[in-house]
């Protein structure tokens, strides 16, 4: 598979933040005595915000230190003043509602991430796999592709949500990949790496939710992959199941609930063991949940659910069913053809538009009641949707959280000023675009010069005269009416070049793709095999390639005809690929010659692939027509060594080791460098007794 780039969002934008956050970010640095690790703790609530302080991190030279892969981490190397400046703003520059993916609950996505998070870290403490803070973010950021998906396409992100709500992740992954030519795993790979994320990451993130062919050789079962794909695999489920309500008469919930025996099995715990580590992460989530004011759930012990489910699956076995109710669930996932002709229609600018005319929202922020009162009826008479907080703090979480148009605020109020509070809004993206009124009981020239340096757009003095009030407000309306037509414009042309950003991706990947075999061409083999030569030389990472040809294929198409010959090609690469570890890179070189570059992999594992694939490939039968064939192929194995000076050498190994399979009989695999220790051994013991 091509590793594809997701260039949409670096060209429209970065992406939300939830607003709890920043307003937690606020609280804990009003105090300049504040705990960093109070801040981190936060931070690490954020999918977005936790991969841009990591990038950050990454991007600071520290004296050749290695990248850091979790957010303390970050935080330590960065430090406490650098932490706060980053974390204050990438939460208060974002603007949540632009791009607005309407079908996607952010909500839940922020608080569904957390509890995949929260699980994964308990599971990593208690098997000690792997790092528990590097599992955190390798699950909190899991699915940061959906949000990236829903922030840069939202008119065809909601159209794929829409078309089934309740389609599995695997299932989605296949939508998005009709509508963006990506899916969200690809694309959370494509920000971690773009963070300096670990490449393990990246890998675990594109394979958990798919099984590989040979899990005792495809992934190493001591490997810092195999940890992470188990960890992510187990916290998914229980992550999902704690975010959801329990409902044990439905089949989802109840099928959820009972893949924890798999996930027992996979983590070798016993599930009442598992049961108790489920009960540990839902009181974590929770205490996470009250912290950051995030939406949790707290359902009955584990233990109890799974006794109450028992009782519910025999009540229910002893229900007849009714005719056709065991009938194919499958009809719930939505028809693909319908699914792309929505599709295509919204990228196509068809797509019908929010018609919905709602009155401008106005927030009023006053600790006296009778003013609110007031000032909501003269206002709310006129049409307008109006809010009203009695508090600056309770002003100012509903200004984050509903996004007023206007705010009309009072200048002297408890705590925060009206003034304090325009500033402070004034410093989110959110909060440049209101239209703010300050209400001052006196009209003094310094306070209005202070008004205004606040960043406040009028105000109005008290006792107000409410046609001034209406006619100031309305002055607010057209301001907001032209901005809006300007934001409207760039929207337009942010969606064109998100279109572009698909056209583009799909350009590319045609241009590195063999178009019979749809592997990976001989272009993209070389530029990928100078990449990871380059990582091996650095690192000191293993590097092996497999030059692969198919046996006598010219007589193939002599005796059976070129379309034979196709769909030999065809098979043998879906066999090749079949067979495959999940990391491994698999190429079409030209002809009937493919190469497999297979990275962290010594001679001995190398051998190993080889040998399956080749034995795959002798196994099978190929079928075109009436005709029946056997074809076999001859591998050629390299590994990179000290005394090879670039890909070329090594390359040049792997098609010596071919040369020899070919003269010694084809159907065989040979290592170039167990052939010459054998003919040294050879010229050696004829040299013995010749001298004898």
């Amino acid at each position: 598979m091509i590793p594809k780039k997701f260039d949409e969002l670096r060209l429209t934008g970065s992406l939300p933040s939830p607003s709890f956050v920043g307003l937690r970010v606020l609280k804990i640095t009003e105090s300049e005595d504040y705990l960093l690790e109070t801040l981190t703790q936060a931070i690490m609530a954020d999918p977005a915000l936790s991969g841009r302080i990591i990038k950050l991190a990454n991007a600071v030279d520290r004296d050749g230190a290695g990248n850091v892969s979790s957010v303390p981490q970050a935080a330590m190397r960065l430090g406490p003043s650098t932490v706060r400046m980053v974390a204050l703003g990438f939460t208060l520059v974002t603007d949540n509602s632009a791009g607005e993916c309407k079908a996607f609950d952010s909500e839940q996505h922020w608080s569904r991430s957390l509890a995949t998070a929260v699980a994964a870290h308990t599971i990593a403490s208690h098997k000690k796999i792997c790092d528990s803070s590097e599992a955190f973010t390798c699950a909190l950021l899991c699915d940061v592709g959906k949000l990236a998906l829903g922030a840069v396409h939202p008119d065809v992100y909601s159209k794929v949500l829409q078309a089934n709500p309740r389609a599995t992740d695997r299932e989605l992954a296949e939508l998005e990949q009709r509508a963006f030519d990506i899916t969200h795993y690809e694309v959370s790979a494509a920000m971690m790496a773009d963070w300096g994320l670990p490449t393990s990451f990246q890998a675990a993130v594109l394979t958990h939710e798919f099984e590989t062919t040979d899990a005792a050789d495809n992934v190493d079962p001591l490997g810092e992959i195999w940890a992470l794909v188990t960890i992510l695999r187990a916290s998914k489920v229980v992550g999902q199941l704690i975010s959801s309500e329990p409902d044990m008469f439905d089949d989802d919930w109840r099928e959820r609930f009972e893949s924890l025996g798999p996930v027992a099995y996979s983590l070798g715990l016993e599930i009442d063991e598992l049961y108790g580590l489920c009960d540990s992460v839902v009181d974590s989530w929770a205490e996470w949940g009250d912290a950051l004011g995030v939406a949790t759930l707290h359902p009955l012990p584990f233990a109890e659910l799974a006794e109450g489910l028992r009782g519910v699956v025999e009540r229910l076995d002893g229900i007849d069913q009714p005719d056709g109710a065991a009938a194919d669930q499958s009809g719930d996932f939505a028809d693909y053809e319908f699914a792309e002709q929505v599709l295509s229609s919204v990228l196509q600018g068809a797509s019908n538009s929010d018609t919905d005319q709602r009155g401008t929202r106005i927030l009023l922020i006053d600790d006296d009641n009778r003013m609110l009162r007031l000032l909501k009826h003269h206002l709310a008479k006129e049409g307008y949707e109006v809010y009203v907080a009695d508090s600056s703090s309770e002003g100012l979480d509903k200004a984050l959280r509903v996004a007023p148009q206007i705010v009309i605020t009072d200048w002297m109020m408890p705590g925060m000023t009206g003034v304090k509070l325009c500033s402070t809004l004034r410093q989110t993206e959110v909060g440049r675009k209101m239209y703010i009124l300050i209400v001052t009981a006196r009209e003094d020239d310094e306070q209005v010069v202070e008004a205004f340096a606040a960043g406040a757009d009028d105000y109005i003095v008290k006792p107000f005269n409410s046609r001034i009030l209406l006619a100031r407000v309305r002055a607010g309306q057209r301001m907001i009416q032209m901005r809006e037509r300007v934001e409207d414009s760039e929207k337009e042309r942010l969606r064109q070049v998100a279109e572009m950003g698909i056209l583009t991706r799909r350009l590319r990947e045609a241009a590195m793709t063999d178009a019979l075999t749809e592997l990976p061409n001989r272009r993209y083999a070389m530029d990928h095999l100078k990449q990871d030569w380059d990582n091996a030389q650095r690192s000191g990472a293993e590097l092996s390639v497999l030059m692969v040809d198919i046996d006598h294929f010219k007589r193939v198409n002599d005796e059976c005809g070129h379309d034979v010959g196709d769909t030999v090609l065809r098979e043998v690469a879906e066999i090749l690929r079949s067979q495959s570890r999940s990391g491994d890179v698999l190429c079409r070189l030209g002809g009937e010659e493919f190469l497999s570059i297979n990275i962290n992999c010594g001679l001995e594992r190398a051998l190993v692939c080889a040998e399956r694939l080749r034995a795959a490939v002798e196994r099978a039968t190929f079928v075109h027509g009436d005709i029946r064939r056997k074809v076999t192929i001859s591998v050629g194995v390299a590994h990179c060594t000290a005394d090879m000076d670039t890909i070329d050498d090594l390359l040049k190994e792997a098609d010596e080791g071919l040369y020899v399979a070919k003269e010694n009989g084809r159907n065989m695999v040979v290592s170039n460098y167990e052939w010459d220790h054998e003919a040294n051994a050879s010229e050696d013991s004829s040299t013995n007794e010749l001298s004898r």
